[in-house]
């Protein structure tokens, strides 16, 4: 009997059963099971491959909303960006750039032709940084480019370019300028109101909103005498006079609240005690919200300048030698006196005198000699009429009065015989006694004259009667029949 092919199963021990007639049968469910298993290896690797290509789509689709975003940003970006090739072509340009040329006047332009020559070296040195690929430092260089429409000052950006590479090779430059022209003018603008602020002959000072003091200029040291270090941190009424009253300071409180400005003059005080005038402005600085930060008051000492208005007006309207008033106050005086006497209906006298023996004693003792005697004869005229009277000078030795209220011819006798009694007194100059006189010629209101040119005439008239009479004398207008 021929034998069979016999199989079995390991057993504890390491020996094998032998199961006679099943070689065929296990061979095959040998080969089914290493077929399940390799199926199963490959479904699982099919798994991984599936969730793979899934986390490729997801990258990829989050790849493209990074790069939307990326463009959107870049549109809505207010820097200028630009990508041009390696030779400074325009390729690409956000709409920030409008602020050089349209979009459509920088594409396919070289970048180059923008900037001003004295950026060229600048601009060789953003694409040194960009090919070098500094990425670390980033350092920005100043540009400065010009307009399409060539008006105006150039825009100034700082600029930084990144090198974009294509295949492992350089491709192009993505060109980042940042717009500082408003920062470069504001400095500008700060340089120049530093210069102001310390050149200026003003004093300025500027406080915060309750009025502490936070700085001032050298011209506020100058004037007031306090230094910065003696002002800072003070309130400015550390300077007042005293002779502006609350209720003046609250008006100029209430000013700036409602205005934003207040300007007029004060009186305030130095350091070493000395009250001076000056003209103060102050204005409320805001915010581009209008919302008040600060106030910043300049001011000028006018003493000076009102000690030169007094001298001219004095020097309009008085008599340089004797100090007495002049042709032109005396002329405004007499019409007030004719238009005052009309509307009370009051009398005045015009009262016209001429020196006896003056030109004597200019001819005899000289012009300087004759300047003294009529300063003299000035005082003694002054001395010889009321408060309320107008003495002027004509000019030479002629002089003019208006005497408010006085009137008849008792009255005006007296007055001119007071006159005539001080003229006369003998003049002791340098050792030497001097004697003059005078001839007085007089005018009533309205009896001789309704009007300002008959009443000075007439005086003249009565005063050369006088005169004719031998001087030292008096006559009063009586009638039209003088003239």
């Amino acid at each position: 009997m021929s034998s069979s092919k016999q199989t079995g199963s390991p057993l504890a021990n390491g020996q094998i059963l032998r199961i006679p007639g099943v070689d065929r049968n296990v061979a095959l469910h040998e080969q089914l099971y290493r077929y399940a298993e390799d199926l199963e290896q490959s479904i699982e690797r099919c798994g991984l491959l599936e969730a793979r290509n899934q986390e490729l789509r997801d990258t990829c689709a989050w790849l493209e909303e990074s790069r939307r975003e990326l463009d959107e940003m870049v549109r809505r970006s207010r820097n200028i960006h630009l990508i041009t090739d390696m030779n400074g072509r325009v390729l690409y340009c956000n709409p920030a750039a409008a602020v050089i040329a349209p979009p459509l006047r920088l594409a396919g332009n070289n970048f180059a032709e923008w900037v001003m020559p004295e950026s060229l070296d600048n601009i060789k040195l953003i694409c040194d940084d960009a090919l070098a690929d500094k990425r670390q430092g980033n350092a920005e260089w100043e540009l400065h480019l010009r307009h399409a429409s060539d008006e105006g000052s150039p825009l100034i950006a700082a600029g930084r370019a990144f090198l974009l590479n294509r295949n492992g090779e350089a491709h192009s430059l993505h060109w980042v300028l940042r717009n500082i022209t408003f920062l470069r003018e504001t400095e500008f603008d700060s340089q120049i109101a530093e210069m102001v602020f310390r050149g200026a002959a003003e004093g300025i000072l500027i406080t915060d909103l309750n009025g502490e003091i936070m700085a001032v200029n050298p011209a506020f040291c100058q004037i007031t005498g306090y230094s910065a270090n003696e002002a800072i941190g003070k309130n400015p009424n550390f300077l007042s006079s005293g002779i502006q009253d609350a209720a003046f300071y609250a008006d100029l409180w209430e000013s700036l609240r409602v205005n934003g400005f207040w300007q007029g003059e004060l009186y305030n005080r130095k350091k070493s005690g000395e009250m001076y005038p000056e003209w103060l402005s102050i204005n409320a600085v805001r915010s581009s919200q209008g919302q008040v930060l600060s106030y910043v008051a300049m001011f000028s000492d006018v003493s000076r300048l009102l000690r030169a208005e007094s001298q001219v007006s004095y020097l309009a309207h008085f008599d340089s030698l004797t100090g007495l008033a002049n042709r032109h106050l005396f002329d405004d005086r007499l019409n007030q006196s004719v238009a005052q006497s009309k509307r009370s209906n009051t009398p005045f006298t015009l009262i016209f005198i001429d020196l006896d023996k003056f030109k004597a004693i200019n001819d005899t003792h000289g012009h300087p000699m004759g300047d003294r005697v009529l300063q003299e004869a000035a005082r003694r005229l002054r001395a010889s009429f009321r408060e309320i009277d107008t003495v002027a000078r004509f000019g030479g030795d002629e002089f003019v009065v208006i005497t408010p209220g006085l009137s008849g011819e008792q009255d005006i006798n007296q007055v001119c015989t007071k006159v005539i009694a001080a003229l006369t007194e003998p003049i002791e100059l340098d050792g030497q006694s001097l004697e003059i006189g005078c001839s007085m010629g007089c005018a009533q209101y309205p009896q001789a004259g309704h009007d300002e040119i008959t009443l000075l005439g007439n005086a003249d008239r009565a005063m050369y009667r006088a005169k004719a009479a031998g001087g030292n004398s008096a006559f009063i207008h009586q009638s039209d029949t003088e003239n």
